[in-house]
Order: structure tokens, then C-alpha cells, then sequence
């Protein structure tokens, strides 16, 4: 049976009420099953759970899109007020929330598209634009191409033009797996503000020291059902977890956990090396003068806010990004005159959407590519692949298709494609982003294999995981490097 999607014309204190018997996609297993919830009006409720559990697929049920999505429900739910449309859903993915309707313009034409197709009047439409922007932390970003801007950013526009939408129902699926630690503590106070109002709000978070700072109420899930409901402090302060594969909130799992080694001694030649790097794009100088170098045997993390360069900066070293002057390294070896195809023997580069770089039919084709790609023989390659897919915890699944992993699933077989042709310098940007505990527990197997072959970096604004897997850190700020190679400092908590 079809969900049934009603308005109510009288009053309610439920904001909105669930009633799933079961949802799946298609004649696959349930995603979804006995799922029984009454959202309050005003009320911030975390969705939390392991990679798997549910948690996107009951968004989708609550913002009413899980049939456009090729759902099926049993059951029904029910929004309580009135909306055009009642509820707005942010995805985990920002990339595709890009609607580009405005024209291939700007981000306030971007994030005017809801209101627009809403018939606004123009004035309501400007007010909305800047008001959503506000909220989203991203006013500076108003007159930037949508296209041009890094993860971080885009998930700001993304934001941003859900909030435009004005709907009483905000649905969030991982809002703040692309923001800088800055930029989540802001998004944690615009979301309490709207909750002021009278907004409810539904975030699923794989971030748990987020949701337990500013949900009111959590309901975990796992295995597609609710395996409990209650204070956040409660559900997540405990340990062992509730669930294993969820975990727990850095200062809990902190207690517990046991001391990582110590970095191994630099010597000779690192193994990238690069100085006084300057690039960017036609017309946009990004970088400036970098210059740093990450030792062989370890592990280094870049920081930075959204926007600072650190994507840039991996870019340029593969060549995608075109350098103006400076130099870059890798075992002693000049990249500058190489094309990217040549630098990528040397340089493994996985990027924040890790499903661009998926193109074979199976999860053991796709590993296999490197190393045959390298020249070496199919019982060498096999070995290769098999050993990354285990670090990365896919080798029972070498008979899937990349389409059909789940997004931290794919995210983890694009890096262990890139582990297989053994460079000596692998460079992961946002590798937990939307991991649970196990996946995060197999990105570190990964940064560990990759340490012991040459070294590795770590583009990322998850603290925890990189003070728990880097032997360092460096900082970069408007493309400039403002702060080296020291420990990776202790993260802050929301407010």
C-alpha cells in the first residue's frame, strides 16, 4: 500500500506521525519495519544508527519523497500542518541537490529556485534568499558559481535553499558531513533558533557529539527498526555503545579507548615534497605559496575551513589544478611537467564524491583496474586488490555493483581502488564523511596499510578521527599555510 500523505485541518501537537508497518525499494528486503513515532511541533529530533539501519530511507518517508525515490510503504504518514511542500529535505549529498534551474547563475539564484516554483512575490523571494543564506552561514558565498565551490561550501547552498522553502518540517539527512567544525556550530544555532520559532526539525547525523548536543529526543535505529527512543545523553552516554556499529561520542569512547603508537622517526627523503606552490583557476588564484612536506611512514592531516584550499592543493599535486610556480615531489621525483595519468602512479587521490570515480561492473573489477592497469600479473593484482578490499571491510562483497553500495560503502571501494595500485602517497579528502563506527574503524586499517607502503594524507574537518590516525597536522586558510606540522589539536564541542 502506498503512503498516504494527509493534512490535517485541525490543530495537533504532533508535527508529524509515522506509522510504517514496512518500506522497501522495489522487491528488495525491507529497509524498513514496525517504525511507530509521533514528532512534536517544535521539537529537534536526531535520527542516529549504523550505515544501513534506515536512517535515509525514513527521511525520505517523513519528507514524503520515498516514492518519487522508488519506495513502497506500508502504512502511512501523516504532516500535521500545511505546507507547500510540508516538508524540505536536505540530502547527505550535496552535489545532488544542485538543481543549476537558476540559469547556471549565481547561489542566491540557486537557493530562489523554491521560492520561485513556491509563486512567491519577488520581494518575499529576495527576503527568503537572504534570510535562508543567513542561517546557512553562507551570505559570502551569495554571487559564487554553485559549480566553483568545494563540498563544505555547496552543502551550505544546499542548505541554504531548503531553508528558502519555509516549510514547517525540516528534514536534514546528514547535513553537516561536508562542514568545517566552525561552520557545524553555527548550522547546530540556526537550527535551535528555528526551533525557537516554532520549526520542528528531523536531522539524522552520523555525527553523534552534534546530535547529542542539540537534539531534544533521539530514536535510534538498527537493522530498520527502532531499537530505542529517549535523551540523547541517556541513549549515547554509555558504554559499551547501545550498538557496536554506531559507537559513541568521542569523550565517552575516549575513556576506553586504548593509546595509539607512536609515529615512527622521519629520515631521508620524504615522500611529498612540495614547495612554494602557487595555482588555482582561470582568473582565481587559490593557492599561495605552499610549501610542506609529509614524511615517509606517516600520516598527515589538512585543516582548514571550507573553502581554505585543501582540495585545491590535492588537486594540483595530481595535476588537475594547474600550478603557475613552485614545485612538487613524490619519492624524489619531479610531477610538474607530468600529465595526470603519469602522476597517478605515484599519487592516489580519492575525492569527496567518491562515485565519480566507480566505473566498472563489479566491486572486485573495480580494484583489479590499478594494478592491471600498472602491468602487473593477474595473481600480483589479485593479491593487491583482495588486501585492500579487507582493510576496507568490502571483500565479501567483491561480487556486488559499485551502484549498488550504499554511499559510505562506495566511498570505501573507491579507496581501497586507489590502495590497490600501491602509490606511494595516497590522498583521501572527507573519508568519514557519513561513517559509523565500523566504517571509521576500516578508513584507519586503510591510512595504516597505506602508512607502512609510504605515507598518506588526510583531508578532513573530523578531528577525532584524524588526532586517533595522523602523526600531524598542517592548517591551511585562504590558500595559505597558516600552521605546521604539529598535533592535531583536541576538537571543540558544539554549543
Amino acid at each position: 500500500m502506498a503512503a498516504l500523505v494527509i493534512a490535517s485541518a485541525s490543530p495537533s501537537p504532533s508535527a508529524l506521525s509515522i506509522r510504517i508497518r514496512r518500506a522497501r525499494y522495489g522487491t528488495g528486503p525491507d529497509a524498513l519495519r514496525d517504525v511507530n513515532l509521533e514528532i512534536l511541533h517544535g521539537q529537534i529530533v536526531g535520527i542516529v544508527g549504523h550505515v544501513g539501519a534506515g536512517k535515509t530511507t525514513l527521511c525520505l518517508a517523513a519528507a514524503g519523497l520515498l516514492e518519487a525515490a522508488g519506495g513502497v510503504i506500508e502504512g502511512h504518514v501523516d504532516h500535521a500542518e500545511r505546507g507547500r511542500p510540508p516538508a524540505a529535505l536536505v540530502f547527505s549529498n550535496p552535489w545532488t541537490q544542485l538543481t543549476e534551474l537558476g540559469g547556471g547563475g549565481t547561489v542566491r539564484e540557486e537557493v530562489a529556485v523554491g521560492p520561485e516554483n513556491q509563486g512567491c512575490a519577488t520581494a518575499t523571494i529576495i527576503d527568503r534568499v537572504e534570510r535562508a543564506l543567513g542561517l546557512a552561514s553562507a551570505v559570502p558565498l551569495g554571487e559564487r558559481i554553485p559549480t566553483q565551490l568545494s563540498g563544505g561550501e555547496l552543502q551550505r547552498v544546499a542548505l541554504a535553499s531548503a531553508l528558502a522553502l519555509e516549510s514547517p518540517l525540516l528534514v536534514l539527512d546528514e547535513p553537516t558531513a561536508q562542514l568545517d567544525p566552525d561552520a557545524a556550530r553555527d548550522f547546530v544555532a540556526a537550527l535551535r533558533t528555528l526551533a525557537s520559532q516554532g520549526r520542528t526539525i528531523l536531522i539524522a547525523e552520523q555525527n553523534l557529539e552534534l546530535v547529542r548536543e542539540l537534539a531534544t529526543r533521539l530514536v535510534v535505529l538498527a537493522d530498520g527498526r527502532v531499537l530505542a527512543e529517549g535523551s540523547p545523553a541517556e541513549l549515547l552516554d554509555r558504554w559499551p555503545p547501545l550498538d557496536a556499529r554506531l559507537g559513541a561520542p568521542a569523550g565517552v569512547e575516549t575513556q576506553h579507548a586504548p593509546g595509539r603508537r607512536a609515529a615512527p622517526p622521519s629520515a631521508g627523503q620524504p615522500v611529498l615534497d612540495v614547495a612554494n606552490l602557487t595555482a588555482g583557476y582561470p582568473g582565481r588564484e587559490v593557492l599561495h605559496s605552499i610549501t610542506l612536506a609529509v614524511p615517509r611512514g606517516t600520516a598527515m592531516a589538512w585543516l582548514g575551513h571550507n573553502g581554505a584550499g585543501k582540495s585545491t592543493l590535492a588537486r594540483a599535486i595530481i595535476g588537475l589544478v594547474e600550478a603557475t610556480a613552485g614545485s612538487v615531489r613524490v619519492d624524489g621525483a619531479l610531477l610538474n611537467d607530468l600529465a595526470v595519468e603519469q602522476r597517478a602512479r605515484s599519487v592516489g587521490l580519492v575525492f569527496q564524491d567518491p562515485s565519480r570515480q566507480l566505473f566498472c561492473r563489479s566491486v572486485m573489477e573495480e580494484v583489479l583496474f590499478g594494478p592491471r592497469a600498472l602491468g602487473l600479473s593477474e595473481a600480483d593484482s589479485r593479491r593487491s586488490a583482495s588486501e585492500a578490499l579487507e582493510a576496507v571491510g568490502l571483500l565479501d562483497s567483491d561480487t556486488c555493483h559499485p551502484g549498488d553500495l550504499s554511499p559510505q560503502a562506495q566511498r570505501r571501494l573507491a579507496i581501497a581502488a586507489a590502495l590497490s595500485a600501491r602509490p606511494p602517497l595516497l590522498i583521501l579528502d572527507e573519508p568519514t564523511a557519513g561513517q559509523d563506527a565500523d566504517g571509521r574503524a576500516h578508513l584507519a586499517c586503510a591510512v595504516e596499510l597505506q602508512r607502512g607502503r609510504g605515507a598518506a594524507v588526510v583531508i578532513t574537518h573530523d578531528l577525532r578521527f584524524a588526532r586517533a590516525t595522523c602523526d600531524s597536522a598542517v592548517t591551511l586558510e585562504g590558500g595559505r599555510l597558516v600552521s605546521r606540522e604539529g598535533q592535531v589539536a583536541a576538537p571543540h564541542p558544539m554549543r
